[in-house]
């Protein structure tokens, strides 16, 4: 079964890529991987990221005392990172840092993301004037080597041993929106509905005539929804890096929600 989605995919696609563009001279470095005679496919076509790359950026938003700057960088290892620059807290309070796949509203006081990643923390008192940074993922770890899905840096306080207010179990101090300058990791994508057939009986919601997401159905298995879409399971889990607890689980739940657009990932 298929049905067409509104205007919201797009609409949605637009937010994501708004503010992308880098400026001059500031673009991220990238080679194409040269495939040999066995290395037919779309990994042969997929940008190189030079180490030392800084993939996105962002300001924390001046706000209950703290501020600063970061930045997702590539490091010599091949591990995406975050650099905190500048960071000022006025009580000296510690802090610690989240990313979440949620863009947060300007008047937000809490975290509330179905997908957020805690990476560490910062002492009080720290030298201002030492960047932080902590480690994210590799090339091939986190959101299948393409963080770009990651839409917010978040800094909370550290808990102080007390019980957790359960209604805001991760309070705001302050967030920073990331700008992504990172090229397509993806090139050759393409993802098309060649009909319901075994394993893959759910249902397809369409943008235009692109297929966005996909309901798994009693009986289905992840492969055969990847063959119906012209796809392979890696690419599944690239479209997919939300999926809890396991981006990579190989398991398609009765009910679950595939995301089949590259926007909206």
């Amino acid at each position: 079964m298929t049905r067409r989605a509104g205007f919201l995919g797009c609409a949605v696609g637009v937010l994501l890529l708004a503010g992308c563009s880098a400026p001059a001279g500031d673009t991220p470095s990238a080679t194409t991987a040269t495939a040999g005679a066995d290395d037919a496919g779309p990994a042969s076509s997929r940008p190189v990221i030079a180490p030392g790359t800084t993939v996105a950026r962002g300001d924390l938003v001046t706000a209950n005392g703290v501020s600063g700057a970061v930045e997702i960088r590539l490091n010599d290892a091949n591990v995406f990172e975050l650099v905190v620059d500048d960071l000022a807290v006025a009580d000296g309070r510690a802090v610690q840092f989240t990313l979440t796949a949620d863009t947060i509203a300007s008047q937000a006081s809490c975290l509330e993301s179905d997908w957020r990643l805690g990476l560490g923390q910062a002492a009080g008192g720290i030298d201002t004037d030492t960047p932080l940074v902590f480690p994210i993922g590799g090339t091939d770890g986190i959101g299948q080597g393409d963080p770009s899905f990651i839409r917010e840096i978040v800094v909370s306080p550290v808990p102080d041993g007390r019980a957790p207010d359960k209604t805001c179990p991760i309070p705001l101090l302050s967030h920073a929106s990331l700008d992504w300058t990172l090229p397509d990791m993806r090139p050759g994508l393409t993802v098309r509905d060649s009909g319901a057939g075994p394993g893959a009986q759910g249902l397809v919601i369409l943008d235009g005539d692109d297929p966005a997401s996909y309901t798994v159905a009693q009986g289905d298995q992840l492969a055969a929804i990847a063959t119906r879409f012209g796809i392979d399971l890696d690419e599944v889990f690239y479209l997919n890096p939300r999926r809890s607890p396991n981006p990579e689980d190989s398991t398609a739940l009765v009910g679950e929600k595939l995301n089949l657009s590259r926007d909206t990932r």
